[in-house]
């Protein structure tokens, strides 16, 4: 997380990214009611067909934290307050020496531990601690997870080599996930029970470092936690 002033300063430059952004690519639909399965909309500017989308009738965080700034909406009031919260919970007077626990699993944002998880095409051979992936993903990195259970070694193979090949990007197995394949990043995510899945390449070219979904924009994905969870 960045001190308020430069989230500000980073914000108005996505804002002036997005319009230009609009001006050139076709608008997405309604975002549903806001449950997981109707929360899946039509691709909109940098958007995937198919991807859920958290923000809501703010379309991306560019649109929330603008509202949230203008006195529109609070964090709270949204239906998924983690794509405005951005505290690094083990810096707070209050913290109680545990790791955040995150309603979606994997988690698609919300507050986190102060050290992202290296995200340089990083590829973990064990579960990876959600707080510092969050971390990650608020730095415009996208994280993919997979079921060990339920995708095969040869599969985890070729998606090492899709993640090892692409900076602002991680892997690490989720178990218990109940997908075998997840792609989140800042707000958004892809699940599919395929992993030879085209989309999981697509979602890469279209999230990371999407402008509209970036909370701290040119932030590095080197120098973090490389150690798995305990």
């Amino acid at each position: 997380m960045r001190p308020p002033q430069y989230r500000w300063t980073a914000l108005a430059a996505a804002l002036a990214l997005s319009a230009l952004a609009g001006c050139t690519l076709d608008q997405g639909g309604d975002a549903g009611d806001g449950s997981a399965a109707e929360q899946t909309t039509a691709a909109g500017p940098g958007e995937l067909e198919g991807v859920e989308s958290f923000y809501g009738e703010y379309g991306d965080y560019v649109g929330v934290m603008t509202a949230i700034q203008d006195g529109k909406t609070t964090a709270e009031d949204l239906e998924f307050p983690f794509v405005a919260q951005q505290e690094h919970v083990d810096t707070l007077n209050t913290w109680d020496g545990q790791n955040p626990v995150y309603d979606l699993q994997p988690p698609a944002g919300g507050n986190h531990l102060s050290v992202w998880q290296t995200c340089n095409g990083s590829v973990y051979d064990g579960p990876v601690v959600d707080g510092n992936a969050v971390h990650s993903m608020e730095h415009g990195a996208v994280w993919l997870t997979y079921d060990p259970d339920l995708v095969e070694p040869a599969d985890v193979e070729a998606l090492a080599l899709l993640i090892s090949a692409r900076d602002y990007s991680l892997m690490s197995p989720y178990p218990g996930q109940g997908v075998a394949v997840s792609l989140q990043s800042w707000g958004n995510r892809y699940q599919t029970e395929d992993p030879s899945d085209p989309r999981i390449s697509e979602y890469l070219d279209v999230y990371v470092l999407n402008e509209r979904f970036n909370p701290e924009p040119n932030a590095t994905c080197s120098g973090g936690v490389t150690t798995t969870a305990p």
